[in-house]
């Protein structure tokens, strides 16, 4: 298993805040959880408190939270 980087780290506790007794992993397929829109909503806030980033609202897009891989890209870009 591949260590994961620090924004990985970072992302993975945001999930953990928003999705309370959801099992996953950073493998895990996000969009399979059944999050919600308001879970969704407060995934993009944390997400944004996290990093001190503004994620524009074109960008807030199932595709780019469907992983943990897809958030960090989405993050990196943002930073």
């Amino acid at each position: 298993m591949k260590r994961m980087s620090n924004n990985e780290q970072v992302i993975m506790n945001c999930l953990k805040k928003v999705l309370h007794n959801v099992e996953f992993d950073h493998e895990s397929n996000l969009l399979d959880l059944g999050i919600d829109s308001m879970t969704f909503i407060r995934l993009v806030v944390e997400i944004e408190d996290e990093f001190d980033i503004e994620i524009e609202d074109e960008e807030i897009v199932l595709q780019n939270f469907e992983s943990v891989e897809s958030i960090v890209k989405l993050v990196e870009r943002n930073l």
